[in-house]
């Protein structure tokens, strides 16, 4: 079967072949590279594709789940699961799909994509009962989406510099919104553009190379870029303030930390969130920029942990007025009807 010429589709393949001829275009291998066994942490096998995780800590601890944000796949967590991991929590940290060493299915990468990689990925690893869920960027919406579709697998909700407080999104990044014109950017130059963007993601700039040299190597795997793409379009990375007022009205513990130096999503969305979310825990962190929990991870990691341990002692109190509710119930004697004539 024929299909039509696509005049935007031999744009983007024109640039591409400049951006290749530049050393721009760095996609080259397949993600399902067996080399890609030997790197730390396992690979399941989910619905959607094959999904890279790492699961650490004891097996009776409480289970943390880190989710993370648009670009920068699992290792962006620095030492926080580590830390967790320390006092006796069990964390999960894993690649979503189209970043780095998951899977890029040629599918949409929008809410329902993630919110099913997440679902499953809980089955097969055999996390049942609640979990604790902590998001990062756009993995802030994805968590808060989860636990809207999901209220009774969540025992408390971290949101680190959240995505979606109506930010808008900087003047190059909106341009991968636009269908030709971010398809054609994209493939030609998306990858310099990306590696440049981590510059951004921190206030300590001495952080950068170190970041950058971690960023790099999912640039190798084909459908990266189109990825990228696909989420700016479909995910709601600049406005979620339609999820979050719907989270507010939930019972559950939820936790925001904002750093005063992000130049990504900016602290004045903290404003925006603590009028959606007034029953929020927010802690603001000086001298930190977008990924705050990894610049300053002696600063969040005793506020995390002091709220894991408050919401799991208010869990554990909520199921026991639910069992004490349901044995009250159950002890109250039959009524008896009324005396016959």
């Amino acid at each position: 079967m024929k299909h039509a010429w696509n005049p935007w589709a031999a744009a983007a393949d024109l640039l591409g072949l400049v951006g290749a001829r530049l050393g721009l275009d760095t996609e080259w291998k397949d993600v399902g590279d067996e080399s890609t066994r030997t790197v730390a942490g396992r690979f399941v096998r989910l619905s959607g594709g094959r999904t890279r995780c790492e699961l650490r800590g004891p097996v009776s601890g409480q289970a943390v789940v880190f989710v993370h944000g648009f670009t920068s796949p699992a290792y962006v967590w620095g030492e926080l699961p580590g830390r967790l991991q320390e006092q006796g929590y069990r964390t999960l940290v894993y690649d979503l799909f189209g970043r780095g060493l998951s899977d890029r299915p040629d599918v949409v990468y929008d809410r329902d994509l993630y919110d099913r990689q997440l679902l499953d990925l809980l089955g097969r690893l055999r996390l049942g009962g609640t979990v604790h869920l902590v998001g990062l960027s756009m993995g802030a919406i994805i968590a808060t989406e989860f636990t809207l579709r999901h209220r009774e697998r969540v025992a408390s909700l971290t949101l680190i510099d959240p995505a979606g407080f109506s930010v808008e999104l900087p003047g190059p990044s909106s341009l991968l919104t636009v269908a030709w014109l971010g398809d054609c950017a994209m493939h030609a130059f998306g990858g310099p553009f990306l590696v440049s963007g981590n510059a951004k993601a921190v206030h300590d700039k001495s952080l950068v190379p170190e970041l950058q040299a971690k960023f790099r190597p999912q640039l190798a795997y084909l459908g990266y870029k189109r990825a990228i793409l696909s989420s700016a379009r479909s995910m709601p990375l600049a406005d979620f303030s339609s999820g979050y007022r719907k989270l507010a009205g939930y019972r559950l513990p939820v936790e925001v930390f904002w750093g005063k130096q992000d130049e990504i999503t900016p602290v004045a969305g903290a404003t925006l969130a603590g009028k959606i979310l007034p029953k929020a825990k927010f802690t603001l962190i000086e001298g930190a920029g977008h990924l705050s929990h990894y610049e300053k991870p002696d600063v969040v990691t005793p506020v995390l942990l002091d709220f894991l341990r408050r919401a799991a002692v208010r869990e554990k109190r909520g199921k026991a007025f639910v069992v004490a509710s349901s044995a009250r119930s159950e002890a109250k004697p039959a009524r008896r009807g009324a005396p016959k004539r």
